[in-house]
């Protein structure tokens, strides 16, 4: 079965408080995914073994990273139910093959299920055309708190919608 939305998920039925981070101190772009996929795994009861290995998998395609200091790091598994999200802002930019070669410091990670792809197409497009805006970039990189860069990205994907 595939899963087909009219519209892209807002980010509030992505991303919740308990996976919204602020100054997080993580020193490479595998500790990044580690970490998003300990937090991922928690909410969708699935190994975070599993996580890592979609993620990494889908890095070896070429690297999620946008550039601007942005990366969208993306997998599925078979345990995933609904698109569950991870927001992170490092305290310090990372390298993380970015095609313009700059490091990154905002990492908003999804996972969705197996046969999700329109989900996963379209939540993926609504992230980018978010982290895509300087506005709303700035505000995030000048957030103090977690709950402040929920309330940024939430207003963000209201905006766009």
């Amino acid at each position: 079965m595939i899963l087909k939305l009219s519209r892209p998920m807002k980010i509030s039925q992505l991303l919740s408080s308990d996976a919204t981070f602020c100054s997080l101190k993580l020193s490479s772009k595998k500790k990044i995914l580690e970490k998003v996929s300990e937090i991922l795994a928690e909410s969708i009861d699935c190994p975070a073994e599993d996580i890592f290995d979609s993620l990494f998998a889908r890095e070896k395609l070429g690297s999620t990273a946008l550039g601007h200091g942005i990366a969208i790091p993306h997998g599925r598994v078979k345990a995933c139910t609904k698109a569950t999200a991870v927001f992170i802002l490092l305290d310090e930019p990372v390298d993380y093959d970015a095609p313009d070669n700059q490091p990154v410091d905002i990492v908003f990670a999804i996972m969705v299920p197996e046969q999700a792809d329109n989900e996963q197409l379209k939540s993926l497009a609504e992230i980018a055309k978010i982290l895509s805006d300087p506005t709303f970039v700035s505000q995030i990189r000048h957030a103090h708190c977690s709950d402040a860069l929920l309330e940024i990205l939430t207003k963000a994907s209201e905006t766009i919608h």
